[in-house]
């Protein structure tokens, strides 16, 4: 998956990936590795931006593109889910 952090990494494309149904995979996956596909993805696509950020060699949009959160908007909620910030407690 971190090869391809830009592709598609729905539950579906790796169920179909790993010749399992994606009700099949996603159970498997939460007992093996303790959460879910989708938080398992986010958290490998944000710790892929963190780094591609401090680097400093890219902008912030272009490494949301590259980490597969599409824009800069989407790797902004995706910190601030991961942060469990709420726009109330940010102010």
């Amino acid at each position: 998956m971190s090869d391809n952090l830009d592709g598609d990494l729905s539950v579906e494309a790796l169920a179909r990936k790993a010749s399992m149904s994606p009700r099949t995979f996603a159970r498997k996956f939460s007992v093996q590795l303790g959460q879910t596909p989708a938080k398992f993805v986010s958290q490998i696509r944000l710790e892929a931006a963190r780094r591609a950020l401090e680097e400093g060699r890219l902008p912030m949009n272009a490494v949301a593109k590259l980490v597969g959160f599409g824009d800069e908007q989407g790797l902004r909620r995706a910190i601030l889910r991961s942060c469990a910030i709420t726009p109330i407690d940010g102010h």
